[in-house]
């Protein structure tokens, strides 16, 4: 098998993973998406008023946003690292 020190960090990662795992991961991803494997729970929900349910999903729907652009300039910048060596100057 490969253990996770085998692994590399970043973009190099893609190519190491093998089939067999990108397999497992797509397939319990879909799963719990497609079935609803996790649920929808009542415990810990806020009792909310529709108004502040309606800010606190704006603002849900916002951070997700963000958080999504920062993971495509975290991609991009080691990508550019395994591009060009060297690109943010000597490690």
């Amino acid at each position: 098998g490969v253990s996770f020190a085998d692994i590399p960090n970043g973009v190099a990662a893609i190519d190491a993973i093998p089939p067999l795992g990108w397999f497992q991961m797509v397939f319990f991803i879909g799963a719990v998406d497609y079935w609803g494997f996790l649920g929808d729970f009542e415990v810990g929900k806020p009792k909310l008023s529709p108004e502040k349910l309606a800010k606190a999903q704006l603002q849900e729907l916002q951070h997700g946003r963000l958080a999504m652009l920062a993971t495509m300039e975290l991609l991009r910048h080691d990508s550019q690292e395994l591009v060009s060596p060297g690109f943010d100057g000597p490690l």
